[in-house]
């Protein structure tokens, strides 16, 4: 691939990542982990809707639930060297609004939120095949076999209200860890990542109490085709489990068992922009209910030249 092409290409890395809506903790993001020459910066802005029996945490005790939610976020991401190896480092920020309908106790609620959600902060680094490269190295890298780790912080910083069971904030902290592998296999890639999600207590649950949660762990696969550089498609799948919840000490009968489907068109405007659409849907065995989502993400790139 020529170093033009191969900047292309580079363009919509991320994109399929930040057009993800946070609000669903079973995200699945495609090209992950995929390698870039260090010293690049990504900022992406993009808008999501949801619709469906979306609760942005599924484990509360709220049933029958139809929901339509709508969601801006920007997305900044660096590439760096970590020991000799590819890094990168995600922050991002979510403004949603939301209007739900369910039933809590047997009776029927409506919800209306909007505000900041919960921001993101994630380490990836590429630990086999994947070289920190500076641009003139990276025009003659050539991908494999990656397999890379990462560490996802959630912050509380999204709007709250104790006497509300439906936020855009959950009033905790929670952690991912990850491992992923992905391969080249011509024009195609293919990947695979194992994840599990660790919560921290909320003390001031719905009325004042304290709500725990166990981890939660989840399988991803996906598929990616090179139409051109810069120019993919891909498919995803991920399925999850776990996350029961105590409230008071009191277990619940909210264990997730989900899936989660996504497709994704990546485009190069140029050079340093790009776009791309994303649609998903869940379906839930367990707590939760089904749902449908779209996204679309803008993506400006500079550095590392």
């Amino acid at each position: 691939m020529r170093p033009g092409a191969r900047v292309l290409a580079l363009i919509t890395l991320a994109l399929a990542a930040a057009a993800v809506l946070p609000a669903v903790a079973q995200e699945i993001e495609l090209r992950a982990y995929a390698n870039a020459p260090r010293g690049m910066n990504f900022v992406a802005v993009g808008y999501g809707y949801q619709t469906g029996g979306v609760l942005l945490d599924p484990s509360l005790p709220v049933e029958d639930v139809e929901a339509e939610i709508h969601t801006g976020f920007v997305r900044y991401t660096r590439t760096f060297g970590m020991f000799g190896k590819a890094a990168k480092l995600k922050a991002m920020l979510p403004v949603s609004s939301g209007d739900w309908r369910g039933l809590v106790g047997g009776a029927e609620r409506e919800r209306e939120a909007s505000g900041l959600g919960d921001g993101r902060v994630t380490l990836e680094v590429d630990l086999l095949g994947a070289p920190a490269l500076s641009p003139r190295e990276f025009a003659g890298y050539r991908q494999k076999t990656i397999v890379g780790v990462s560490l996802t912080t959630v912050v509380p910083t999204g709007a709250y209200d104790d006497t509300k069971l439906i936020n855009l904030g959950s009033n905790r902290w929670a952690f991912r860890g990850e491992v992923g592998a992905s391969q080249a296999l011509g024009r195609w890639v293919v990947e695979a990542t194992a994840a599990f999600w660790y919560y921290m207590e909320n003390d001031d649950f719905f009325g004042g109490s304290t709500l725990a949660q166990d981890p939660f762990y989840t399988l991803n696969v996906g598929g990616i085709y090179s139409l051109r550089p810069g120019f993919w498609l891909g498919v995803g799948a991920a399925r999850g489990q776990g996350g029961s919840t105590t409230v008071n000490g009191v277990e619940s009968d909210t264990e997730q068992r989900n899936w989660r489907f996504t497709a994704v068109c990546a485009y190069p405007i140029d050079r340093r922009q790009g776009l791309s659409v994303t649609v998903g849907s869940g379906e839930s065995e367990g707590a939760g209910s089904d749902f449908d989502q779209y996204a679309l993400a803008y993506q400006f790139a500079w550095g590392g030249s």
